[in-house]
């Protein structure tokens, strides 16, 4: 048995994020930490960063829109090409989701620290790395921004905040979600429901991801799974990516 069959693939650390994935999407799971594809953003992703880093910064409208332009005109110069209706929608709503999400984390004080890097030892090769967005005495949280109304906390953010709770050692972790519409705007909370549970989850799907990697090669991974391009998670680069890697004309 290899000692750290993450080594052999490259693998330094995981994350919620690969974690995650590995759980939801397997094929694209290998396409992106396996055969190491960066996906291109989008408009919706910039739009999320830079509303994370003015409520966590506390900077102005402006300069979070100003960001919006610098990230984009940089992607843009890598060659990423961007919808032009959907970049000037995500560079209006900047405005919309601030003017809810600012003076709700004003309400609630001044955070410990904003985007800390945690890292937990799960008793495996490689840690389990993250960085919490506004961590507070007695909780941590996670800024959420959406144009769809949440109804319940997913697993997959539960998994998240287990991770981030656990690092530091928090009681409680929430999920903010800045909902942002045409015609409302508001921030709904959910708390996660079992930090210990959902650990679990991160420890077993991790040992997972360590058993898959052990005595397989990339190519040996493309003969036990075959992706479904039409899953709503794939994004072209990814399905160019997962043809050439599969052979799929």
């Amino acid at each position: 048995m290899k000692n750290n069959p993450f080594e052999e693939h490259g693998i330094e650390h995981l994350s919620a994020s690969s974690i995650n994935l590995f759980i939801q999407n397997p094929p694209l799971f290998i396409v992106r930490y396996l055969a190491k594809h960066k996906s291109p953003t989008n408009a919706a992703m910039l739009r999320g960063t830079v509303i994370d880093h003015a409520i966590g910064n506390k900077t102005s409208v402006k300069e979070a829109q100003s960001e919006f332009m610098a990230l984009m005109n940089y992607q843009k110069k890598q060659g990423v090409a961007f919808d032009q209706e959907k970049t000037d929608k995500e560079y209006g709503n900047i405005e919309k989701y601030l003017s809810i999400g600012i003076p709700f984390y004003e309400h609630l004080g001044e955070p410990v620290s904003y985007q800390k890097k945690v890292e937990i030892d799960i008793g495996l090769p490689v840690s389990v790395i993250g960085y919490v967005d506004l961590e507070y005495e007695d909780c941590i949280r996670d800024i959420k921004t959406s144009a769809k109304k949440p109804s319940a906390l997913l697993a997959p953010v539960q998994r998240q905040l287990a991770i981030y709770a656990t690092a530091l050692e928090k009681d409680h972790a929430y999920a903010d979600y800045i909902y942002v519409t045409k015609t409302k705007s508001e921030v709904i909370t959910f708390e996660i429901d079992d930090i210990s549970m959902r650990l679990d989850e991160v420890y077993r799907a991790s040992l997972a991801i360590m058993n898959l990697l052990q005595n397989n090669n990339i190519n040996s991974l493309v003969d036990q799974f075959y992706p479904d391009l039409s899953h709503w998670m794939w994004s072209d680069s990814d399905r160019q990516a997962a043809k050439e890697l599969w052979r799929i004309k």
